[in-house]
């Protein structure tokens, strides 16, 4: 009597699919592992983690480096930990407690400007005068007042003189400087159509010099100029009613 062969109950799986899954296994166990290191925020532990794992593959260093298990005295974990000894054994030691300077109105405080810009590039001015030469006007037409338009980032207009020859024109060196800066600012609104309440008007005096080459006679004309920088803060920022819409007292 013949016998029956039994059908394949496919039940059986092959040996890639066995390899497979283990090789993902692995795969997740290593992302899971840089998830987990991603997300340590204190040195000391990543460098306890770190010495753990050296230890669990043997590793001792390698061709140039020195084993050494001291911490180095000045390194960010041993100065940190000095810091929180000497502050109760706090470990945040960054936290500012101080209340911030509040000015008239509660909500007004110190406002930073973030990022300046040069606009254009500086206007020159002749020695004592704090009159607009043509090219000046010229770069100002074409080159300043045109990404000035619209814009409602302040704008500081910083005026700076030098020499003994400035002081000809009756005024000091931070007056004139000061006095160029209004000039630059009034041809701005009047002339170029540039808002009048984001300009601002500043002087250097001679504290900010463009170029110290004393070994030529004549003194450097950077050195006598205005200088256009866009600020990082807005009118609003500053101003509560920008375009004075509230009835004045």
């Amino acid at each position: 009597m013949a016998v029956k062969k039994k059908k394949d109950s496919g039940g059986d799986i092959p040996e890639w699919v066995v390899t497979y899954g283990d090789l993902m296994s692995l795969l997740l166990c290593f992302f899971i592992l840089l998830a987990a290191f991603s997300e340590l925020k204190q040195e000391r532990e990543f460098r306890e983690v770190l010495e753990h794992i050296q230890e669990a593959l043997g590793f001792r260093g390698g061709l140039g480096v020195n084993d050494n298990q001291t911490q180095a005295n000045n390194s960010s974990v041993s100065i940190q930990e000095e810091l929180a000894r000497r502050s109760d054994d706090k470990m945040e030691t960054n936290i500012h407690h101080e209340s911030n300077v509040t000015g008239r109105h509660e909500k007004v405080t110190v406002i930073s400007e973030g990022q300046l810009f040069a606009i254009g590039g500086t206007i020159s001015f002749e020695e004592a005068s704090d009159q607009l030469t043509e090219n000046a006007k010229a770069e100002l037409r074409s080159q300043i007042a045109p990404r000035l338009r619209g814009q409602q980032y302040i704008v500081r207009i910083v005026g700076h003189a030098w020499g003994d020859g400035e002081l000809l024109s009756g005024f000091t060196h931070d007056e004139l400087g000061y006095r160029r800066a209004q000039a630059v600012k009034d041809y701005l609104f009047r002339e170029c159509g540039v808002e009048e309440m984001i300009l601002r008007v500043e002087t250097a005096g001679t504290s900010e010099p463009a170029s110290l080459n004393v070994s030529s006679v004549e003194i450097p004309p950077g050195n006598r100029r205005v200088q256009v920088w866009m600020t990082g803060r807005t009118v609003e920022d500053s101003h509560p009613d920008p375009n004075y819409t509230r009835a004045q007292p």
